[in-house]
């Protein structure tokens, strides 16, 4: 009797944790498809806004983040890159148009449907910009900051 006691004890605790764990966010519907994409993701936070799902996590030990839409459709993943990482003619072209301006992050953004992406910011002692390269090398402000 105590054996059987215990052991529904923990089928209870097992039935409760995945019936949690399922229903932690059911704002995110995009889970499965992210389980899918990323299985073995760890310290997996997400976060659902009005226009899309940010996934913050960790994948063979890099620091990523997965978008998607509010049907549960992959928009793209990002990660941050050292600037030396990015494409040499995006850098010459960037120094070209921006002289004066520091380079200070990058973020290379692989969208869905439109491909890779960079999004760098770039200051100088009055302006500070982040720039949208796009797949085919054309530069553009994505937003404008405040230095």
């Amino acid at each position: 009797m105590k054996r059987l006691s215990i052991i529904a004890l923990f089928a209870l605790t097992l039935i409760s944790t995945s019936f949690a764990n399922k229903t932690a966010n059911p704002d995110f519907k995009g889970l499965e498809s992210f389980n899918k994409a990323f299985p073995q993701a760890t310290e997996v936070v997400y976060k659902v806004t009005d226009k899309f799902t940010e996934v913050n996590f960790t994948w063979h030990n890099m620091q990523l983040q997965a978008f998607y839409d509010l049907d549960g459709n992959a928009i793209g993943t990002s990660r941050k890159i050292p600037i030396k990482d990015l494409p040499l003619s995006y850098l010459i072209n960037i120094r070209n148009e921006y002289p004066g301006y520091l380079l200070r992050e990058a973020i290379e953004f692989d969208h869905t449907d439109s491909g890779l992406s960079y999004y760098i910011t770039v200051v100088n002692a009055q302006k500070a910009y982040v720039l949208e390269v796009g797949a085919n090398g054309t530069i553009s402000v994505f937003k404008k900051m405040k230095n």
